[in-house]
């Protein structure tokens, strides 16, 4: 009876265990752990700066209009010593006119050349490198199990043994 008992025990654990999967663990000696490498390019922004040297112009304009003004006057003055009636009239603005603008281009030739001086400046730009590097990115790993030597590969390094997930499952 103790047998019986016994049997039925074990073929319910079987039968449990086979429902479940037959998911259990065990752990293997590892033989070898080899690295596995890949080469990484990240981009690396820097600033890169300079001093130049460049020429700034010195405005030597004058922004006085009395010349114009003192040209006009004076053309008027003349133009209304011509003519009569309306025509001393017409005379006295064309003069005024003629004055002016005679006023306006002898102050800008009177200013002188335009002169420039050495400014120096710093000047910058952004550059983009590529900056590579090795990085492990997993582990091939051998180990034993079953007198057997098996291979997978890992992302982190397993240690002297190997956690495995054994399931049975009944044949075909």
């Amino acid at each position: 009876m103790m047998y019986r008992t016994t049997l039925f025990a074990g073929t319910l654990m079987l039968a449990s265990l086979a429902q479940a999967g037959g998911v259990h663990y065990h752990h293997a000696p590892v033989v070898s752990v080899q690295a596995i490498y890949e080469t990484v390019r990240t981009p690396v922004e820097r600033e890169v700066c300079w001093e130049e040297q460049r020429y700034q112009r010195v405005d030597n304009r004058s922004r006085s209009h009395t010349p114009t003004v003192v040209g006009a006057i004076i053309g008027g003055v003349i133009g209304n010593q011509f003519g009569g009636g309306s025509g001393k009239r017409a005379a006295t603005v064309a003069g005024a006119a003629l004055g002016g603008s005679i006023g306006r281009d002898a102050s800008r030739q009177s200013r002188g050349p335009d002169e420039y001086y050495p400014v120096r400046a710093e000047r910058c730009t952004v550059q983009r490198e590529f900056v590579e590097e090795s990085r492990i990115s997993g582990y091939r790993v051998a180990y034993e199990y079953g007198g057997q030597v098996h291979h997978t590969r890992t992302s982190h390094h397993p240690g002297d043994t190997i956690r495995l997930r054994v399931s049975a499952s009944p044949a075909p």
